[in-house]
């Protein structure tokens, strides 16, 4: 865990913390789209010669990538969705572990908001969490000093905001 956490101002952390979480996650949007219409545009060039059944397999298989990744699309509009709700309270300060907490553990920081893996504020290493990862279903409503356990993993809340 970065000691330099423990010194900075809450507020002002969680929603430059909640601002990079954004911008993280409409980067992810962004590349997800961008594979979708490569896809899409290959398969737009591949329909001149719908004759070859090699090339209409292709084009089928195509189809499925593209709706996989539409699917994460929709995913991540719902979680972007989310991001954008918590901005109006995002300043709060919390005594428990709940959606939009930074939670400083002994091992690792994490911000409950959505699943955005890693990210960095202000060179602090943060790990952003969805509230239905089983992770998050550990820590919910745990206070600082409260221990909390995941795949054999055990963690002491240092601080919490």
């Amino acid at each position: 865990m970065n000691s330099k956490i423990l010194n900075v101002k809450h507020a002002e952390f969680k929603k430059k913390s909640l601002e990079a979480s954004i911008k993280k996650h409409q980067s992810v949007i962004d590349d997800l789209k961008r594979s979708i219409k490569e896809l899409l545009g290959t398969e737009d060039a591949a329909n001149r010669d719908e004759s070859d059944l090699t090339q209409q397999s292709v084009n089928t298989e195509q189809i499925q990538k593209a709706n996989a990744i539409g699917d994460q699309v929709s995913f991540a509009n719902d979680e972007m969705t989310l991001l954008n709700n918590m901005l109006p309270l995002i300043e709060d300060i919390h005594d428990q572990v709940t959606l939009g907490s930074v939670v400083v553990t002994d091992k690792m920081v994490f911000f409950v908001s959505a699943s955005i893996e890693q990210f960095e504020v202000d060179g602090i290493e943060l790990f952003g969490l969805s509230t239905e990862s089983p992770i998050y279903q550990e820590m919910r409503g745990k206070k600082k000093g409260d221990l909390f356990s995941y795949k054999k993993h055990h963690y002491t809340i240092v601080d919490l905001f």
